[in-house]
């Protein structure tokens, strides 16, 4: 009990000494000696220090959501009396604005129905499964548990950062772009208003995507990122310290003595040979490095280690009907839980379609996208979202080996198939593609097996 004590005095020490260094917007010069090995520290105590010199913590949620190490540390954190001490409110990606009064009286212990707030996470603007993965739910319970426990003045309030749709009012793509426009100015709307404007203090809960501060397009005319952390900071709002919890990428390749860490471990970046490492490296990509984009990094183990939450079939039922736009949440979901179960190699009787994805595959480890292969309607998102995915995550697992069929359905006149696909250093990735009726890619879902 005694050497955690000393550790986790050791780390506030050196969290508080590391901060005050801390430049949140401005890229250091090169180092002309090598950089320091980054020092773990333990991880809640640090965010619980960088809370007395930010009113705004982002922590990012991974890219590929569901990881459910990440959803284990999110809950020790606000289960933590420290983090409740010094916190008041909690952003969240996936949730709907459109239902903040629903949510704000669920956490303070109201009974709500669960048809009702189960929309929060299923109608959000993205048209993805992730949301309805139930670590999400589970992340909304354990809020309100907490508070049970904490006096009125004390209670965590959630803030749902995703723009308000009502899925009922879209019937085109045209209606859903209207909502979309700037997601993340949205969510800083809201950390203005209901956060900072009051005096209060937010962990932020977003894509990593979200919180990077340096564009990392090649010539682009601003250096600055478009993501709520860069908003914040470029307009001089507020200074937001930002962690990222790296899954995907093993450390030890950077640092040798990552390996040995505890884990959870947290490690401030400014300085050293993790923060010196190339944020996402490719030939199509401008080199930024991880201290640029984060000051501190989450580890909870290699990504060898990385479990994902699963979509279980009983919550694929009572969704709502079908009167919602074709790409709407819970018609998406619909289409996922078409598929659940399918993990072994069925008959491919279109492989012109599994060499369509192959290339695709190669193409994006590399950064580049032939746009003929995806649909029209589809390329604004998913050019830009294999350009980025592609050298950061594929590359560094290396040759495709095999890319199996598992499922390949019609249905509505949708075309989904699932491939599993096996690369050379060791990752296995579950693509589900949605295809149009002329063969093109409408819909991707990269997820690790």
């Amino acid at each position: 009990m005694m050497k955690n004590l000393l550790r986790v005095i050791a780390g506030a020490v050196a969290m508080a000494t590391l901060m005050r260094a801390q430049a949140p917007t401005a890229a250091p010069a090169r180092q002309q000696t090598p950089p320091r090995l980054a020092v773990p520290i333990e991880p809640i105590a640090a965010i619980v220090e960088a809370f007395r010199s930010h009113a705004i913590v982002a922590l990012g949620n991974e890219e590929f959501r569901g990881n459910e190490q990440c959803h284990a540390f999110r809950l020790s954190l606000i289960r933590d009396p420290r983090f409740t001490g010094a916190v008041n409110d909690i952003v969240v990606e996936f949730g709907n604005a459109r239902y903040q009064d629903l949510m704000d009286r669920f956490v303070e212990g109201e009974e709500v129905p669960y048809e009702s707030l189960r929309q929060v996470w299923l109608n959000t603007t993205q048209p993805v499964q992730e949301w309805a993965f139930p670590i999400y739910e589970e992340f909304f319970r354990a809020v309100r548990l907490v508070n049970v426990s904490l006096p009125r003045e004390h209670r965590l309030r959630v803030l749902l950062g995703d723009p308000p749709i009502d899925w009922d009012s879209v019937h085109s793509r045209e209606d859903i772009h209207k909502w979309l426009g700037d997601r993340d100015a949205h969510a800083v709307r809201v950390i203005r208003r209901e956060v900072l404007e009051k005096g209060r203090r937010a962990l932020v809960i977003y894509g990593e995507e979200h919180l990077i501060r340096k564009n990392t397009v090649i010539g682009a005319a601003d250096e600055w990122a478009r993501g709520l952390v860069a908003q914040l900071e470029r307009s001089a709002i507020t200074n937001v310290f930002t962690i990222n919890p790296e899954t995907r990428r093993d450390l030890k390749t950077v640092q040798a003595d990552v390996a040995l860490w505890p884990k959870p471990s947290l490690a401030m970046l400014r300085g050293t040979a993790l923060g010196a490492a190339i944020f996402a490296p490719g030939p199509q990509r401008r080199p930024v490095r991880m201290e640029e984009q984060f000051d501190a990094i989450l580890y909870l183990g290699p990504p060898s280690a990385m479990t994902m939450a699963q979509l279980s079939p009983a919550l694929c039922s009572g969704l709502p009907s079908s009167s919602l736009a074709p790409t709407a949440p819970a018609a998406r979901l619909k289409e996922y839980c078409a598929t659940l179960g399918g993990n072994t190699e069925i008959p491919d009787r279109e492989p012109a379609i599994t060499y369509l994805i192959r290339e695709m595959i190669r193409d994006a480890a590399q950064g580049k996208v032939d746009p003929a292969r995806i649909a029209p309607e589809s390329r604004e998102r998913l050019i830009p979202f294999l350009q980025d995915i592609g050298p950061r995550f594929l590359g560094p697992a290396g040759a495709l080996e095999s890319l199996t069929l598992l499922v390949d359905t019609h249905e509505g006149g949708k075309h989904v198939r699932r491939y599993r696909a096996v690369f050379a250093n060791g990752p296995k990735i579950i693509w589900t593609v949605g295809l149009s009726s002329a063969g093109s890619i409408v819909s991707l879902d990269p997820r690790p097996e």
